[in-house]
């Protein structure tokens, strides 16, 4: 029989090529799944903005989920560790329901 996992300690499963994450009280990462991004970004406001979730298609495309759990960060909070050459963009207004530009990152790699 396979020992109980100690839940004592949080468990997140590493995911993608990138191992070198991190998290404190105020701060954390995030990296694209190749690892060639990564990002360091707010936990409280100001600098975190909001957080959603959002069901509305593009959201829904852009996941291949029912839901995206999203949230928006201040530009001067948002810091580029590495990778930020590689982002790529796409933009549309189309099917926003205000109309306004929507602009999505991605890794090129």
């Amino acid at each position: 029989m396979a020992a109980s996992a100690d839940k004592t300690k949080p468990y997140i499963p590493q995911a993608g090529s990138a191992s070198d994450g991190w998290s404190t009280s105020d701060r954390a990462t995030a990296t694209c799944f190749c690892g060639t991004v990564q990002l360091s970004f707010p936990t409280e406001g100001p600098g975190l903005l909001n957080t959603f979730l959002c069901h509305c298609t593009d959201c829904r495309k852009i996941t291949a989920s029912m839901f995206a759990s999203n949230f928006t960060v201040h530009d001067k909070y948002l810091e580029h560790i590495r990778g930020q050459e590689n982002l790529k963009t796409f933009s549309q207004s189309k099917t926003i329901r205000s109309q306004m530009l929507m602009t999505n990152y991605f890794c090129s790699t």
